[in-house]
């Protein structure tokens, strides 16, 4: 690409035989080559656009989730990229997204090493993990869990609702999500609120 400043022909653009030029905001002048764009139907373009498309149909339910664990209101785009390099199977437009391998944090805090969800009644859920806990980890770190209707499509957050120390912790979600499949997380938090665990899945449980 060249740059230059031409008092003889003052501002172009456009195409001049095999380079195209351009005017910039700040007034100065462009020349690079023109090259024709590429084909943007081919198989493997194609692929890759509806992947997007789903993944990003499929996490839209959990952004509120992403703006905490992948820190601001553009970490939906940080977790669509991770997911569809992580969870997401099959071609154009058969795609299927494994929620086992979908990340809803990501972080190097210590996470847990044995983790379960049971049902003590109707409505309620008991998460209990390992109070295990490495250099990267702490007794005091926060817990929080992550609820996904898989027929809704809609999300519970449980933020800070035990610490690692307890090893356990009882959840009680919605009567009217009785007889629904329930996706669900855990991943820790520092007590100081700046670090986090990449989330473990713990279970798809039905109520």
């Amino acid at each position: 690409m060249a740059r230059f400043v031409s008092s003889t022909f003052g501002k172009i653009s456009g195409k001049h035989g095999t380079a195209v030029a351009a005017v910039r905001k700040d007034g100065l002048c462009i020349l690079k080559e023109y090259r024709i764009a590429s084909n943007p139907n081919t198989p493997g373009q194609k692929n890759q656009r509806g992947k997007f498309g789903f993944v990003m149909k499929e996490l839209n339910c959990l952004r509120r989730v992403f703006t905490q664990t992948y820190d601001g209101q553009y970490g939906i785009n940080k977790a669509v990229a991770l997911t569809m390099k992580t969870a997401v199977s099959g071609e154009f437009p058969d795609f299927k997204l494994d929620y086992s391998k979908l990340p809803v944090s990501v972080g190097n805090l210590y996470c847990t090493s044995v983790v379960k969800a049971e049902k003590i009644n109707a409505y309620t859920l008991k998460i209990s993990w390992n109070t295990e806990f490495t250099v990267y980890g702490s007794a005091t770190d926060k817990v929080n869990l992550v609820f996904l209707n898989k027929k809704s499509k809609y999300v519970i957050e449980k933020n800070e609702c035990s610490v690692r120390a307890n090893g356990s912790v009882e959840i009680e979600l919605p009567g009217s999500w009785a007889g629904n499949e329930i996706h669900v997380w855990i991943y820790f938090r520092s007590l100081n609120g700046n670090r986090y665990s990449s989330s473990c899945y713990i279970c798809l449980i039905q109520l």
